[in-house]
């Protein structure tokens, strides 16, 4: 099994599978009206230190680092991972 890791830590082309979100009534509210939610299979597009662009149920979304760091989740089982 995967070490689980935040979003913001995934290089570029990973898929990850949403595990956990954080206690924050307020945050995690605002990422479930995103649809992301445990269970949720999201592919990194792009993350640079900043900002974490995701797919996630066919819509592409920019997460803020610090909302990205409260999503944990593990590497989706066969996926790969772009160098």
């Amino acid at each position: 099994m995967s070490p689980l890791g935040s979003l913001s830590t995934f290089p570029p082309g990973s898929r990850v599978r949403v595990e956990s979100l954080c206690d924050c009534p307020r945050a995690r509210g605002r990422l479930c009206a995103m649809g992301i939610t445990p269970g949720t299979v999201v592919e990194i597009t792009s993350c640079c230190g900043g900002p974490v662009c995701l797919r996630a149920r066919g819509c592409s979304i920019t997460l803020g680092n610090g909302l990205a760091q409260k999503v944990l989740g593990r590497l989706e089982q066969g996926a790969c991972v772009a160098a």
